[in-house]
């Protein structure tokens, strides 16, 4: 969850702040808004904060915000160079505290782009620092987070209760924060992990216990209304969904969707979304799955407006601060950030291209009426992919499904009329590694990422003929660009492997039945 690196990173120490007073207020404002404000909210709190750093600690602290905002907004891959860079400093200026909260960090980042080993790696580096930490509070705040950090190692993996096991271990560090409003915030972060642990378990009883106090210990913490307690009531919500208790589900699931909204938190509000879906789903509720499906899918989209907007901000501050070019940060932008502005060019520019083709053709020869043929038989269509098994000990289960959410979005897009288009760019922009992404195709669709793509192009160019006349005047050359070929030739072969014929024939065919 998206909230949890931040309190990692923001909460783990406040006490070396503690000399530089207008950075130490700076710093708890921060805390406060980083999971509730909005980006240019955030990012202004943070631009303050890095006009008052005077020490390294200082510094890095900054660094490492800015790597939380980069990772809460979808640029995880910037997030982990910036991470890095707060590392050298923290080596150089040798804060072993420091080192072991970014390393910390770091294994989650590399943890969620399913780089696993780099990700234990850092958590291994992560454990060796946190002994050279002096202060017994930050000890035990960084000890119950690396702790949390392992568990999800393990449900990824699910072994569950090793996970559980992992979060007692962390729940008796926590425990021994002496603020209680603190203590009983990380004690409720925790619940809500063995909760959802409990879930997959299958033991509803403890699970709806433990997240019941989850709630309470949340009531007395210094962040009563944080996103954790939207995140709460969606684990009970679906607590109650596997027990078959519907009418309570609801209500909880409802509460979680008011807390989302209230907090404007976009990844509570997927997860409630997608939790209400399973809902409506389990009650044979048809037109209320289709109606939260498509609030799902909107979220969707807004998230990555959402990261590409902040991840503009981000980045465009960070080259400005090490003194880059324009013309870097544009291209950087240009190649990194384009998950919505390139796609909306790309559009533009096809139907400012079909238009003006359309009416040059339109000059030359006579209209004909749209007429929908039905050329191609069912034989000569690709065969409809079948789901097989996915091995969920490869990976986990929620990872699948954004990866399903993530292509359903591509497809409907239609992004892969992107010339550009390749598996780490998909990857990259669903937020994964490539190797699921390839993995998950395989087994949902029975094709490699490249057939995948080349059977999506040619469905939509045969399509668009048998729709639009219009279209069977255009070049082959015309339609192969259309459709994202670099070539007309490569366009032509990989029509006639699928379709099993020649485009040029397949148009004959289409204009004799006309």
């Amino acid at each position: 969850m998206n909230f949890r690196i931040i309190f990692c990173i923001l909460i783990t120490t406040t006490a070396s702040q503690a000399q530089n007073n207008t950075f130490d207020s700076l710093y708890q404002q921060m805390s406060k808004v980083s999971s509730t404000s909005t980006p240019q909210t955030a990012l202004s709190h943070l631009m303050k904060l890095e006009q008052a750093s005077t020490t390294s600690e200082e510094q890095i602290e900054v660094y490492m915000l800015r790597a939380s905002l980069l990772r809460q907004y979808g640029n995880r891959d910037r997030a982990i160079v910036t991470l890095k860079q707060a590392d050298s400093l923290a080596a150089r200026y040798k804060h072993p505290n420091l080192q072991a909260r970014i390393q910390g960090a770091l294994s989650t980042l590399y943890r969620e782009n399913g780089i696993e080993t780099l990700g234990k790696l850092s958590l291994i580096k992560a454990k060796y620092w946190s002994k050279a930490v002096s202060n017994p509070i930050e000890m035990s705040i960084l000890k119950g987070n690396l702790m949390q950090e392992q568990a999800y190692y393990h449900m990824n993996a699910a072994l569950y209760t090793d996970a559980i096991t992992c979060l007692n271990e962390g729940r008796k560090e926590f425990e021994k924060i002496e603020d209680a409003k603190l203590r009983f915030f990380h004690l409720a972060s925790t619940d809500q992990l063995i909760g959802e642990n409990y879930i997959r378990l299958k033991n509803m009883p403890k699970a709806i216990d433990i997240l019941s106090n989850a709630l309470e210990e949340l009531k007395n913490s210094a962040y009563p209304e944080s996103p954790l307690k939207g995140f709460i009531y969606n684990s009970l919500g679906m607590a109650h969904l596997i027990g078959q208790d519907y009418e309570t589900s609801f209500l909880l699931l409802m509460k979680a969707q008011q807390v989302g909204e209230q907090a404007d938190f976009l990844e509570l509000k997927k997860q409630v979304l997608a939790s209400l879906k399973e809902h409506a789903k389990q009650i044979g509720d048809n037109k209320q799955y289709v109606f939260y499906n498509e609030k799902y899918m909107q979220l969707i989209e807004q998230q990555l407006d959402a990261q590409m907007k902040i991840a503009d901000f981000l980045v465009g501050s960070y080259y400005e601060k090490e003194g880059e070019t324009k013309d870097a940060y544009k291209k950087y932008v240009l190649y990194s950030l384009s998950i919505g502005s390139g796609m909306l060019v790309f559009i533009s520019l096809f139907y400012y291209r079909r238009r003006k083709y359309s009416r040059e053709s339109e000059r030359q020869h006579p209209t004909l009426s749209p007429v929908v043929l039905p050329v191609v038989t069912p034989s000569e269509v690709a065969p409809k992919a079948t789901d097989t098994a996915v091995d969920h000990g490869y990976i986990s289960k929620e990872t699948e499904e954004l990866i399903l959410q993530g292509i359903q979005l591509f497809e409907a897009k239609k992004e892969f009329l992107k010339h550009e288009i390749s598996l780490s760019k998909l990857a990259s922009q669903i937020g994964v590694n490539h190797r699921y992404l390839s993995y998950v195709i395989k087994h949902h669709k029975q094709q490699d990422f490249s057939s995948y793509i080349n059977t999506l192009r040619i469905d939509y160019i045969v399509m668009l003929l048998q729709k639009n006349p219009e279209t069977l005047k255009y070049k082959i050359s015309y339609l192969a660009d259309l459709c994202g070929f670099a070539s007309h030739s490569r366009f032509t072969i990989t029509f006639k492997r699928i379709k099993g014929i020649s485009p040029s024939t397949f148009i004959e065919q289409i204009k004799d039945k006309n």
